[in-house]
């Protein structure tokens, strides 16, 4: 049975869907399985209800495709009140009623113990897809359980790398929020970590196909315990990465004085990033303030500093992990569906991250800020043209009287 033909008229669970792949993973589920219908937990927050925030999540940029093709979408979408975090996930009598005709159950962010308690609880459960980080595991990581808790049910672990921008879905290069792997190859700052090793990032859409797959397969094999898919890369080094985004840069610069590269030697790591970019940006800020305008450049730099600071303990080291188990699922899938959930694509490096940079500069940047960096830069553009000439006209100058003397 294909995927798809599985998945029809089946009742899911889906829980962090706040987070950055659990907005995703049900934009896919609601575009691409148009029978399903999706459960969502989540708990009231800030004085909104869980569908209060739902609809709030229905109405962000990266909705806007299935807005566009499915604008009912929302319809086959419930919310129970509840929290991952307590037992039962706080859920109402009434709500567990509802919540046993649930056959997949997808688990997208957050500490998973509670979850796949309750699940023990759902009689027609058939699979259950829990996406986990790679980097909780040191040495060899084998496609097995390693010092996870993991209940015997029918589980597909699906561990994870940093998540970067979509390969292609909802729309190519699309990203809502800065994060390291998109600071680096965007060009927002420089980073700390060895170059040459392999860039373990997984394009946000792939770990979603990966994810759905991945239930599908333990759910037709009828799997008793967990099995474990570890999520493929982008293919290339950090060094391609960073290389492949001179373009990008160029045509969509990030509004900081961050420049393109990684280095593994520290001190050179500290002196590149205060005098190239911290230091241009406080100087900044000073005369901003000196001219009563808002000081923003500092702001910008330090949140693509936060943004690049995970990264440290990830690129410094080798991950090296097996992924035949991601291969052969990729197999499985018709032609069809290997189109619509790639799993294992071939993508052109150059091209992604151009896709990436413009997709930040649209949904990652402030327009003012963008436009405040242009002028600073051609400004500064402007003024060294001026000192090479007046240097240029000094010398010639010079030159021509010690001739006419």
């Amino acid at each position: 049975m294909s995927l798809c033909e599985w998945y029809a008229s089946r009742v899911v669970l889906l829980t962090g869907v706040t987070s950055e792949l659990g907005h995703a993973l049900l934009e896919k589920i609601l575009r691409c399985l148009p029978d399903v219908r999706v459960y969502v937990v989540l708990r009231s927050l800030n004085g909104l209800s869980g569908e209060e925030r739902l609809k709030k999540i229905f109405a962000s940029p990266g909705y806007e495709r299935l807005r566009q093709e499915m604008p009912g979408a929302i319809s086959r979408v419930k919310t129970f009140e509840g929290n991952l975090l307590y037992e039962d996930l706080a859920l109402s009598i009434e709500d567990k009623a509802s919540l046993r005709e649930v056959t997949v159950a997808f688990h997208a962010a957050g500490p998973h113990d509670s979850f796949l308690e309750y699940c023990q609880e759902l009689p027609k459960l058939k699979s259950v897809a829990v996406a986990s980080s790679i980097f909780r595991h040191r040495g060899k990581i084998d496609e097995c359980l390693q010092n996870e808790k993991i209940p015997e049910l029918p589980v597909a672990l699906v561990r994870l790398p940093c998540v970067g921008p979509a390969y292609k879905e909802p729309m190519p290069g699309f990203v809502e929020t800065l994060k390291g792997p998109t600071a680096l190859m965007i060009g927002a700052g420089f980073a700390f970590g060895d170059s040459q090793l392999q860039a373990e990032v997984v394009p946000i859409d792939v770990a979603v196909n990966t994810i759905i797959a991945a239930a599908w397969q333990v759910g037709m094999t009828n799997a008793t315990k967990p099995v474990v898919y570890n999520a493929t890369l982008l293919g290339c080094t950090w060094d391609n990465l960073i290389k492949k985004s001179r373009r990008a840069s160029c045509t969509f610069p990030y509004p900081t004085f961050g420049i393109r590269g990684m280095t593994s030697i520290e001190p050179l790591y500290w002196i590149l990033v205060l005098l190239l970019e911290w230091l241009p940006s406080l100087l900044c800020d000073i005369v901003f303030g000196l001219c009563g305008r808002k000081q923003r450049i500092l702001t910008e730099y330090d949140r693509v500093r936060n943004a690049l600071q995970p990264l440290k303990s990830i690129s410094t080291r080798p991950w090296l992990a097996e992924r035949n188990r991601v291969y052969m699922l990729q197999q499985r899938l018709t032609k069809e569906e290997q189109d619509v959930f790639p799993i294992v694509p071939e993508i052109d490096i150059e091209s992604y991250v151009l896709c990436a940079a413009a997709a930040t500069q649209k949904y990652c940047v402030n327009e003012d800020n963008l436009k405040m960096m242009k002028m600073i830069k051609f400004y500064l553009y402007f003024l060294s043209i001026s000192m090479i000439l007046g240097v240029a006209y000094i010398a010639v100058s010079r030159t021509l009287l010690s001739h006419a003397s």
